[in-house]
């Protein structure tokens, strides 16, 4: 058997650290991997805040740039707006220039530049309108300056409420077979906008009718004597605004740049069609409404199973959003690119280990037969402490662990041996304790009424009580005697503490009560000349908190006396279980001298009252929620119409199904009578 043993243990140890030395292997594998791992997350989320911190900066500052732009063309609009009112407010100072007004256009380019006007058929021959279109062409030089210090404006023109459009253009293809033309009844978007609202109005990018190029009109509103007479605009061409969108170098391969609209329409992005929209770009509703809803922001979304980062500013000139799109793979492809190296490094120092520790298994052989001996010796040593001899003596030398715990072992064996007489003595006196608080339990509880039907005699009255004790003995107590041949007296009562020694002062506190009430005498009196005498002999500072009530059999008066005790609950024929609101006096044998007043009312025939302890209403479940007053009175009305048998064992299932499993830590006492009315004696 020794053999087998000595065999098994240098088994278990060469096991054990064959076992470790795989463990070790895979523990560095997953803590290079894990390492490997933090450090491509590392690379990684930092390559991101980097690329995101440089893309917000690059949105903001092209939006800036392209909000420039724009209103530079912008604040030229607004002035030559603000010269057109002043033209029409001092007409007198400006001559009328002689001009020819028709609906026929050149048939040659006479240069670089032309200067047109036209109106339509209806307004050919009146005077008024030659007067005011002589007056518009005052315009030319406005027109001429801001098309020389504006590259990006393609056109100036100006429309009038008396179907006047003059312009100014360097094109071409615009003289040709044109027309008159009237911006109302056409419903032109530049010419409505700005009327109705009395603000600027700038359209959407849009391919010109005469060039093809894509376009931004810009309208701005003027007044002559406080009235809408028509609008100036500018046809910018946004080409080097698109541009500047599309060469946006975001620092990754694919990172690229997108304008919209400020209702997300897609202006201007690399490889769109006409029908591409902000959700085939952005990938998600969500992403599409954080760029139309916010000024500026970052959204991650995901287009086509790539994470993408979109970083947007808002055009302040147009309400444009300019955006930059940055996909997750190509910022941190750098970071991956580190891997490989990363874990041919680990692997090589996996390899090294496992060698490293195959090398000292003969050394752990070596180890395993020095342990071996001692051992076994001390196995020796149990065995025979297990045969019941607690005095063998392992005399192991060793000077190590094992040395130290076969000395524990003789040290454990010695107080085993003492333990084992001491728990003898002590046994035998928890069975005599037990014994007596059997004895004690016995005599608590028959001195308790337990009778029933207590006064079989006195159909008057109709009584049950119980009490449930928390321990062995408790403090609780109740009682119930007829003080004469008509009046019966009910005691409720609860002394602070638990145990023995609040039994034997319940003993005390409930033979003065009952030794105390008398026919004739005053409750409240009772009450003061038992608080008196306890408070005389009470060392241990118990106090009793009481509730005393005297029933008049043949009237159904019932007087009642509280001192500190719960509020009962009175049922009324017919009716229900509720609080009785009464006066709670001084507790008893808490302070001499304290005085005490009864009250009282009439009970009916078929009028119940319910007393208690505390242990009912702050019975506790698991979540040290308390059964409470409130379920006790639903608990009463259930059963309002039964028994006191009834009521009571009802009240007491409702207590334990709300406390379930938890702990009792208070006695539950509970007392019920009915009052069936005065019934004289045969």
């Amino acid at each position: 058997m020794l053999a087998k043993t000595n065999k098994s243990i240098r088994e278990k140890i060469v096991r054990t650290f064959t076992t470790l030395l795989l463990v070790t292997s895979i523990m560095i594998g997953l803590i290079a991997e894990g390492g490997l791992f933090l450090l491509r997350s590392k690379s990684e989320r930092q390559l991101i805040v980097q690329a995101s911190s440089s893309a917000d900066v690059l949105t903001k500052g092209q939006a800036q740039t392209i909000s420039e732009q724009i209103t530079n063309v912008i604040t030229s609009i607004r002035q030559l707006a603000k010269n057109t009112e002043y033209l029409y407010a001092h007409q007198e100072v400006y001559p009328s220039r002689p001009i020819t007004l028709t609906l026929d256009m050149p048939d040659e380019d006479e240069g670089d530049r032309y200067y047109w006007m036209y109106y339509s058929d209806a307004d050919r021959n009146r005077a008024d309108i030659y007067e005011e279109a002589s007056l518009l062409a005052n315009m030319e030089s406005e027109f001429i300056s801001i098309k020389d210090t504006s590259p990006m404006i393609a056109r100036l023109f100006a429309a009038t409420t008396t179907h006047i459009n003059l312009a100014y253009d360097n094109n071409y293809a615009i003289k040709k077979d044109f027309g008159a033309y009237d911006p109302a009844a056409d419903n032109a978007l530049w010419y409505l906008n700005p009327k109705e609202n009395g603000e600027i109005y700038i359209s959407e990018a849009k391919a010109d009718y005469f060039t093809g190029l894509l376009m931004v009109t810009i309208a701005v509103p003027y007044q002559v004597e406080g009235k809408f007479r028509g609008v100036v605009c500018a046809d910018m061409i946004v080409k080097d605004i698109f541009d500047t969108v599309l060469s946006i170098d975001t620092g990754t391969e694919m990172g690229y740049g997108i304008l919209f609209s400020e209702t997300g329409t897609v202006i201007c992005s690399r490889d769109m069609t006409q029908d591409t929209t902000a959700l085939d770009l952005l990938g998600t509703e969500e992403a599409v409404a954080n760029l139309v809803n916010r000024p500026h922001g970052f959204t991650k979304t995901v287009l086509d199973n790539r994470n993408l980062y979109v970083f947007h500013r808002t055009v302040k000139a147009t309400g444009w959003k300019l955006a930059i799109i940055l996909d997750e793979s190509d910022i941190i492809a750098p970071a991956k690119e580190s891997d490989r190296t990363i874990f041919i490094i680990c692997v090589i120092l996996i390899v090294l280990v496992m060698l490293l520790l195959l090398l000292m298994i003969p050394f752990v052989n070596k180890c395993a037969n020095a342990l071996t001996s001692p051992l076994l010796h001390l196995t020796k040593a149990i065995e025979t402490t297990a045969d019941g001899n607690y005095n063998y003596i392992s005399d192991i030398q060793t000077g190590d662990e094992i040395q130290s715990l076969s000395e524990a072992y003789e040290k454990m064996t010695k107080s085993l041996n003492e333990y084992i007489e001491n728990l003898k003595i002590v046994t035998a006196e928890k069975e005599r304790i037990g014994t007596e608080l059997a004895v004690a339990t016995h005599i608590q509880s028959s001195m308790l009424p337990c009778i029933f039907p207590a006064f079989p005699d006195r159909p008057e009255i109709d009584i049950y009580a119980t009490m449930n004790p928390a321990n062995e003995v408790g403090g609780d107590f109740y009682d119930f005697f007829m003080v004469d041949d008509r009046h019966v007296a009910i005691v409720m009562a609860d002394v602070s503490g638990k145990g023995v020694p609040a039994a034997l002062f319940m003993v005390i506190g409930k033979t003065l009560i009952k030794d105390h009430t008398r026919p004739g005498c005053d409750l409240g009196d009772v009450f003061e000349e038992v608080n008196e005498i306890l408070c005389e002999s009470n060392r241990e500072g118990f106090f009793i908190t009481a509730y005393e009530g005297v029933l008049d059999l043949d009237t159904g008066e019932y007087v009642f006396v509280n001192a500190g005790h719960e509020t009962p609950f009175v049922y009324r024929a017919n009716g229900r279980f509720e609080p009785y609101k009464n006066k709670r006096c001084f507790v008893l044998a808490g302070m001499e001298g304290m005085k005490y007043k009864s009250g009282s009312f009439v009970l009916h025939e078929g009028d119940k009252i319910f007393q208690y302890t505390d242990g009912v209403t702050e019975a506790t479940d698991a979540n040290d929620n308390l059964f409470g007053m409130a379920r006790l009175e639903e608990s009463l009305n259930k059963v309002a119409d039964k028994t006191p048998y009834e009521i009571l064992p009802a009240v007491k299932r409702d207590i334990d199904s709300f406390v379930g499993n938890a702990r009792q830590f208070d006695d539950i006492t509970m007392l019920c009578f009915t009052y069936r009315g005065h019934k004289p004696q045969k």
